[in-house]
């Protein structure tokens, strides 16, 4: 009898140790509008998130464009509250002036180095991002790069993103497009006609183990229909860049893009919106 009082008492025990050590593997760390006029800024929130150097937005730099918020809240019936990010074609720079580009601009959030450990993806480890985002059918889109989601290796000496969301003018047709670069050279691995993916809220989802024999796994659908709009799923794919425990890959959501073909973008402003930011590190 004592014998059996002591191992289910063992039992006991190590289930109440174990159980909380299971859950902590999992960690999810979102991003949320209030809304606007509700007491935190875009900006405050998105500070909390990712930390306070978090936001690459031209207002934010004193030779870029102040005074002018390009990061904001909204609201609809659909997602309820959201963020709005917005870039002026005639304007907005890259950052500030010690950026060398000059044919580019940006209005971006990021993971960086004093980020939650969370939001950096290492070698081997297992992330999923989840958001969803609404795409204008008149967006201004070029021969060259606009981009809407990256997963960026940090001093990988290459520069090239490893996976892209992004938009592009192809033959006089706009496409929206999912990029990846093993290491330099980018290739399309899916994409969408244009006019078959804006103007709905859409929810994103993707499954990203960090390896030189990596996983990707990327679903894009319609939120009012469910519907599946872009799903692509590959079980050995170059997601690492790394070459000592220091690297890692950070997440970057907004709007980036080229201007080298600027005659092309038609609008003096254009607006992408972004909702429900979620990742999640097993």
């Amino acid at each position: 009898m004592k014998n059996n009082m002591f191992k289910k008492a063992f039992f006991c025990s190590f289930l109440i140790i174990s159980c909380p050590y299971v859950h902590s593997e999992q960690q999810v760390t979102r991003l949320t509008s209030d809304g606007p006029n509700n007491g935190h800024s875009a900006y405050d929130l998105i500070r909390k998130f990712a930390g306070p150097r978090s936001i690459e937005s031209p207002d934010l730099y004193p030779d870029n464009h102040p005074g002018v918020l390009h990061i904001f809240e909204d609201t609809d019936e659909e997602v309820g509250h959201h963020f709005v990010f917005v870039l002026h074609r005639d304007v907005d720079k890259d950052r500030d002036k010690y950026i060398k580009f000059n044919d580019r601009q940006r209005n971006e959030i990021k993971a960086y180095s004093k980020s939650k450990k969370a939001l950096k993806a290492y070698e081997g480890e297992t992330l999923k991002y989840k958001w969803k985002f609404k795409l204008p059918s008149d967006m201004s889109l070029s021969n060259n790069f606009s981009h809407f989601f990256q997963l960026k290796s940090v001093d990988d000496g290459v520069g090239q993103p490893i996976f892209t969301f992004s938009g592009r003018s192809y033959k006089n047709q706009k496409w929206f497009a999912l990029s990846h670069a093993g290491v330099q050279k980018a290739s399309i691995i899916a994409k969408k006609p244009w006019q078959n993916i804006s103007e709905v809220w859409l929810e994103a989802e993707c499954k990203v183990t960090y390896s030189n024999e990596g996983k990707l796994e990327v679903t894009i659908k319609r939120l009012d229909q469910q519907e599946v709009l872009i799903h692509f799923e590959s079980e050995n794919i170059d997601m690492w860049r790394g070459t000592d425990k220091r690297h890692f890959v950070r997440p970057k959501w907004g709007y980036y893009r080229s201007l080298k073909s600027k005659s092309m973008l038609a609008n003096e402003k254009d607006s992408i919106r972004f909702a429900d930011f979620e990742v999640i590190k097993y």
